[in-house]
């Protein structure tokens, strides 16, 4: 295995991203001197509660919503499990979403169709990996429908999906819609309000907060049932002592997501697009997802030889990481799966060339120190990749 001499360059942010200095420091203090409970009636919890529900102003800041609609969550499996099971409870009923949902979300329904509580369409989307509005009108005629759920930016190929749109046609029949933004939110504006979205699941590690920590932004006009009952915390959707120091952290990255999506654009989005540009034009690379309309920092390719057969994406990786750089040849939640990409077959990729993926996702922690060193080192990318390639031939 070659071993990297250089800097290591960190690719791989729809996986997760590293914790800013910012986030560390806030983490720190807080759990230091924030250790109360914030339900308890003294100083200590009077503290803590007013930490708690600063983290959450700051969250509902980021996505333009009242302090009101974000419930703290575990994270983002947890605010999509919340808004599936807490919508739709026993009674089961009707559910739509897209053919590229993240497992958070297309598993759980897939779970109540098997159980008979819930009956559920998938929306195939184009070539592209992008929905239509019309797709979406042609399964509400047959009966009625309780639930759709449209991811926002698909994390393996980068597509973004049209909300406004979709959201519009659910809000004209009273349909309730939910969104995964966990891979948008804090990278680009999501306002649910504006798009006709009534749920949302975002993620703090997702945008250089902490993991363990992200939430459900809801409309407090729909009625959810709680997944667990105790002690009636997160106005009673999540029992359970809040975890304030993660909150913390949660609010600090969301603060600093929105002064950045303030400013011009930064260095790491020019950097991927003269990376895209040069990944795509390798002789073998197939570029996946919406050429346009994609997640910010996100590149992604079918890879094969320069002969046009399909090669393995996770070798790649492995590759890769031998010379330094940090990519990922999919979902980071299928990582160990050998199957072909169920994300990259809905878009129409041959079962072959379903296994060839590979997904890289630039952040603002690449501009944290020696920015001459990193953009040569992803000068240099293509080329390594293009050599790995050539070896891997058979």
């Amino acid at each position: 295995m070659v071993v990297a001499t250089e800097p290591r360059l960190y690719l791989d942010g729809c996986a997760t991203t590293p914790p800013s200095a910012g986030v560390c420091a806030a983490m720190a203090a807080a759990q230091e001197t924030l250790w109360g409970n914030p339900s308890s009636r003294h100083q200590d919890g009077y503290q803590a509660c007013l930490a708690l529900e600063r983290a959450r102003e700051q969250v509902a800041q980021l996505v333009d919503v009242p302090p009101d609609w974000v419930v703290f969550t575990s994270g983002g499996t947890e605010a999509n499990q919340l808004a599936i099971h807490g919508l739709l409870g026993a009674a089961g009923g009707s559910a739509i979403c897209s053919g590229v949902e993240h497992a958070a979300v297309v598993n759980p329904l897939r779970q109540r169709q098997r159980e008979r509580e819930t009956t559920l369409t998938l929306l195939w989307p184009k070539e592209d990996g992008c929905l239509t509005s019309c797709r979406l009108l042609e399964h509400l005629d047959g009966g009625p429908v309780d639930l759709v759920s449209v991811i926002a930016a698909q994390s393996e190929i980068g597509s973004l999906q049209p909300l406004a749109s979709l959201g519009a046609i659910c809000k004209g029949r009273g349909i309730p819609f939910h969104s995964d933004g966990v891979q948008l939110c804090g990278k680009a504006p999501l306002k649910p309000r504006q798009c006709g979205v009534d749920l949302l699941t975002i993620s703090a590690h997702k945008f250089c907060g902490p993991k363990g920590i992200g939430a459900l932004i809801r409309n407090p006009q729909l009625r959810l049932e709680p997944l667990q009952l105790g002690g009636g915390q997160e106005a009673g959707l999540r029992a359970g002592t809040p975890a304030v120091p993660l909150a913390v952290g949660f609010g600090v990255a969301a603060q600093e997501a929105e002064r950045a999506l303030e400013q011009p654009e930064p260095l790491w989005q020019r950097w991927t697009r003269q990376l895209r540009e040069q990944l795509w034009s390798l002789p073998g690379i197939r570029p996946t997802g919406h050429l346009d309309g994609r997640l910010p920092g996100h590149i992604s390719c079918l890879v094969g030889t320069p002969g046009g057969e399909p090669l393995d994406g996770s070798r790649l990786v492995q590759g890769l990481d031998g010379y330094g750089y940090a990519v990922s040849s999919g979902s980071a939640c299928r990582s160990g799966s050998a199957q072909p990409s169920p994300v990259l077959l809905a878009t129409g990729v041959e079962p072959g060339w379903a296994r060839s993926g590979l997904r890289l996702c630039l952040g603002p922690w690449l501009c944290q120190g020696d920015t001459a060193a990193v953009e040569s080192r992803l000068r240099q990318l293509p080329q390594v990749l293009h050599q790995l390639c050539c070896h891997h031939a058979p």
